[in-house]
């Protein structure tokens, strides 16, 4: 049996908002860079997290997905190739 510890929560705790905040900022580098290659990394490393994480509700993985679509239509309305 294990013992539990709290210092291993608030270890888990602190792992899953770096991945998050990751997810996120790579997120937003898709306005830079290509959107179509970012999005999909961004989405891969919130899912991570989201799979992590017992009690998650997947709001970062909400949040990728629509800073994704924005950086795409930003990129098509500003005239640049996507892909």
């Amino acid at each position: 049996m294990r013992e539990y510890t709290p210092e291993y929560e608030t270890f888990r705790d602190d792992a899953m908002a770096v991945l998050s905040g990751a997810a996120v900022t790579i997120a937003v580098a898709g306005f830079w860079a290509k959107p179509v290659f970012m999005g999909p990394i961004a989405l891969l490393v919130a899912l991570f997290a989201y799979l992590l994480t017992p009690k998650s509700k997947g709001g970062t993985l909400v949040a990728v997905i629509v800073i994704t679509l924005l950086a795409l239509v930003g990129r098509w309305l500003s005239g640049y190739a996507v892909a």
